[in-house]
């Protein structure tokens, strides 16, 4: 569960430094994550659960700083990041 985990965390923070001019090969990435997922048996009505553990540990994690804005890009940021990999789920 932790190696996972912080492969999560990982994948987070790469996705979201490649956000802006490298987000067609960041595209590509989460489409060929979401085919290797499949591999793994995850399921594509997953991954909101995994949005919404996200959100309640980055509630838990910054307290007052996490802000309905940040909240907000947040929950895009994973819509849109999860809806890529649930595409790559479904291409293979």
């Amino acid at each position: 569960f932790l190696m996972h985990a912080s492969s999560l965390v990982q994948m987070l923070d790469t996705a979201l430094n490649m956000l802006g001019p490298d987000i067609e090969l960041l595209t590509e990435i989460m489409l060929e994550l979401g085919a290797k997922h499949t591999r793994y048996g995850v399921k594509a009505e997953m991954f909101p659960i995994m949005g919404v553990a996200i959100i309640d540990a980055l509630h838990v994690t910054l307290k007052d700083k996490f802000t309905d804005a940040i909240e907000d890009a947040w929950v895009e940021t994973f819509q849109e990041l999860s809806g890529d990999m649930v595409r790559g789920m479904s291409s293979k």
